[in-house]
């Protein structure tokens, strides 16, 4: 007799476990049902775009109106925008309930270009790859003396083991200008030199400074140079020295 209780409660035992695991399906189904009910995404909207069009941004993203804002996945929508669309930089993605979704893109610029053996590569100030070109911008630097390795749209720039630190102080120099609003004024970087780092200034001068400089400060120095010879002399600045900057005029 007390082993027949024991079976039963046992018995009853699985069937209340039973009901309580069908109430929990059926209320998971019922939230995901509710959930593809009332945030069905029903508007796209894009900000932040000017190179690129709304509809290229949507295109790259890869996503419809229809879907679900809570079952999409939000790194793959960034990734695809950033393979497909090179001058993206950034990509925001978030959702205004109960129907729209918001991407927020901001877009870069080309800062330099980098000499092929058949071309000019562009790149952001980070180092982005950007597209290929037979001639750079009028308004762009261009890094000599390192060619990029097994270059690819989207891809960062990569100068070999060897230029390594050099291109990281070409990417600074080119951060640091645009900070100063005088990028526009730098014609060559050129990396080939052990010694310095070499670049040319307003088509008139080439100047000269260690590789461990801080560009910021060295920036400031050649501005103020600048400032004090006249618009048409042309010659070498030299900012080797530690406090101290020379002009050599051709």
């Amino acid at each position: 007799m007390e082993k027949t209780r024991h079976n039963h409660r046992r018995r009853r035992g699985r069937f209340v476990f039973l009901l309580k695991l069908i109430a929990f399906v059926v209320a998971v189904a019922a939230m995901l049902w509710a959930a593809a009910l009332f945030f069905r995404m029903d508007y796209i909207v894009v900000s932040g775009n000017e190179r690129y069009s709304e509809s290229e941004v949507l295109a790259a993203s890869g996503l419809q109106t229809g879907g679900n804002l809570y079952f999409l996945n939000k790194y793959d929508v960034k990734e695809a925008i950033f393979q497909q669309l090179p001058y993206v930089e950034t990509v925001k993605i978030n959702r205004k309930l109960p129907d729209t979704l918001l991407i927020e893109v901001s877009e870069c610029k080309a800062a330099a270009g980098v000499q092929d053996e058949d071309g000019i590569w562009l790149i952001s100030d980070h180092g982005k790859l950007l597209e290929k070109v037979k001639n750079p911008p009028a308004d762009c630097p261009v890094i000599i003396g390192a060619a990029p390795i097994e270059p690819t749209v989207t891809g960062t720039v990569n100068l070999g083991e060897e230029a390594a630190y050099r291109q990281s102080v070409a990417l600074t120099l080119l951060q640091e200008s645009e900070k100063r609003g005088v990028r526009e004024r730098i014609g060559e970087i050129d990396l080939a030199d052990d010694t310095a780092l070499n670049f040319t200034y307003l088509g008139r001068f080439t100047v000269r400074q260690p590789w461990t400089a801080d560009i910021a400060y060295k920036l400031e120095s050649l501005k103020t140079v600048v400032d004090y010879l006249e618009n048409n002399e042309t010659g070498r600045i030299d900012l080797m020295t530690e406090g101290k900057a020379s002009f050599i005029p051709e």
